[in-house]
């Protein structure tokens, strides 16, 4: 796949929603959401930090030569939450890792983007 594949741009745009739902659900204080970060035990601070890397992750998939990076900080956000409801939470997990998979996809198509950052 290509930068300009049609499928990463759906892929994009799939994941922008995905993470524009799921971060706005944290920043808004959904009760689901909360009882979630109640159950890990570090009270309800890191909900706003991930809602917030979220949201911004989810834009940052749109601006020209951050497409990789928000991709790697999107996966690299998904790792930790996938630990976070392995360890304290508890299933399911199915939508993590659909979005592991697209977050990785992206960090990859873009990888030289990362490589630039790096260097």
């Amino acid at each position: 796949m290509t930068k300009t594949s049609p499928l990463i741009t759906a892929l994009r745009a799939a994941l922008t929603l995905a993470f524009l739902y799921f971060g706005l659900r944290k920043l808004g204080s959904f009760p689901t959401d909360v009882a979630i970060y109640e159950a890990i035990g570090m009270g309800q601070f890191p909900r706003y930090i991930t809602g917030s890397v979220e949201v911004i992750g989810a834009g940052l998939l749109w601006v020209r030569g951050w497409q990789g990076p928000a991709g790697l900080l999107l996966l690299t956000t998904m790792i930790v939450g996938l630990l976070a409801l392995l360890i304290w939470v508890g299933p399911p997990y199915w939508h993590m890792l659909m979005l592991m998979v697209g977050t990785g996809t992206v960090a990859w198509v873009y990888r030289d983007q990362i490589a630039r950052l790096i260097r």
